[in-house]
């Protein structure tokens, strides 16, 4: 495969990999009443992780008792993710899902091209800016898209800000972890990490709205395929696109969400939703022929 047909193909993994986490708020509004939003993000790790596991030993072929992680990226990048899905789902319980799925993705590309440009010396060119800049201004209009609907919380803002970071850090730190290794299985690896961290607590949680078969058509569709499918598409992306770019093109996240919203839950798709959307693609066109361009120079 010519370098770059590898490109475009990185691109496009990592694009539709944000469509398929897209869809996890509106499977959420669709799942029955009375299921907390920390158990079924705890439910995706639990599915999740053994799932990419088991998809990634049957596909790719690969001996997961011959893989050697290193242990203190792996440990940082599932905390990363443990500390994304907790103060995300309490963050849109006090601020609402529009809000706190923008503020937190908004916050996620920023923060992770400054932490790969820190810990992996990758470089922030004008590129990056300037698509960094249409993206997060998308999400911001796509967040000034819900109106009167938006509850400003303090606390609910911060914990949505410290779910962005915890999802940068989980992809920074990824990078490291899949760096000359299998990369579905190193992020297979970390999800089921985090699984584990996130298990005892459902103990303490009332999970009988799982076990209907609502409940259970959700989860399982949230971890089979939000979880396991999504990440084995950002972990083929991830060894060939940068962190940074990578974290941006992620942004496709909440334009998918906005449309599902319109399309299967009766939401109005307003002036600023339009603006907001057109402003998160352009900053994807942007990276994604920047980024080429960049890799033809070399």
């Amino acid at each position: 495969m010519t370098d770059r047909r590898m490109f475009y193909r990185g691109v496009l993994l990592v694009i539709f990999a944000a469509v398929l986490f897209g869809t996890t708020g509106t499977s959420q509004a669709l799942a029955p009443a009375g299921i907390s939003p920390k158990v079924i993000g705890s439910f995706r790790l639990v599915i999740g992780g053994p799932a990419l596991l088991l998809m990634t030993v049957i596909f790719s072929r690969v001996n997961p008792f011959t893989f050697r992680p290193p242990l203190l990226p792996t440990f940082i990048a599932a905390c990363g993710i443990v500390m994304f899905q907790l103060c995300f789902f309490e963050a849109v319980a006090k601020t609402g899902v529009a809000l706190g799925t923008i503020i937190a993705i908004c916050v996620a590309p920023v923060i992770a091209g400054l932490l790969s440009a820190i810990f992996q010396k990758e470089q922030l060119n004008r590129i990056w800016l300037i698509s960094s800049l249409l993206a997060v201004s998308g999400c911001i209009m796509l967040a000034m898209a819900g109106g009167g609907e938006l509850k400003i919380n303090p606390t609910g803002i911060l914990l949505a800000a410290g779910a962005g970071f915890g999802y940068a850090v989980s992809l920074v730190a990824s990078k490291a972890v899949i760096a000359d290794r299998s990369p579905a299985l190193g992020i297979s690896v970390i999800l089921c990490t985090g699984a584990l961290m996130v298990l005892p607590g459902l103990f303490y949680e009332d999970i009988s709205q799982v076990m209907t078969l609502h409940g259970m058509t959700v989860v399982l569709y949230l971890g089979l395929v939000a979880t396991a499918g999504s990440y084995l598409l950002l972990a083929k992306g991830l060894s060939v696109i940068p962190v940074s770019r990578t974290a941006i093109m992620m942004l496709a996240e909440p334009l998918t969400g906005c449309l599902l919203g319109v399309l299967l839950l009766g939401e109005v798709f307003t002036l600023n939703a339009a603006i907001g959307s057109l402003l998160i693609f352009a900053g994807l066109i942007v990276i994604s022929a920047g980024e080429y361009r960049a890799a033809s120079e070399i």
